[in-house]
């Protein structure tokens, strides 16, 4: 269960870094936000890929967990970079 909360939010914060910046946030949304959502957004993304960890080590232990998390956080990102490339309009309702 904690290995899926570190998925998770680590998907999410890096979706949210995504719709952050003009070019992705255009391609999700099919505008751009204000400079102060993409802000906000960039902030919760940064807070979520940090929060990611307490549940890895959790269940791992400290140096295990911490391996775990960079694992998943790549994981994440691949997924991410997939996803953006060939459906970007599907993170609507991650990021929403």
């Amino acid at each position: 269960m904690n290995d899926l909360l570190c998925l998770v939010l680590s998907f999410w914060g890096f979706a949210m870094i995504g719709a952050s910046m003009e070019r992705h946030a255009r391609d999700i949304f099919a505008a751009v936000a204000p400079l102060r959502a993409r802000r906000l957004r960039r902030l919760a993304s940064y807070a979520a890929l940090a929060l990611a960890l307490p549940p890895a080590i959790a269940a791992h232990g400290l140096s295990i967990g911490i391996a775990v998390w960079f694992g998943v956080l790549a994981l994440a990102s691949t997924a991410l970079a997939l996803l953006l490339s060939w459906r970007p309009r599907v993170l609507r309702w991650v990021i929403r």
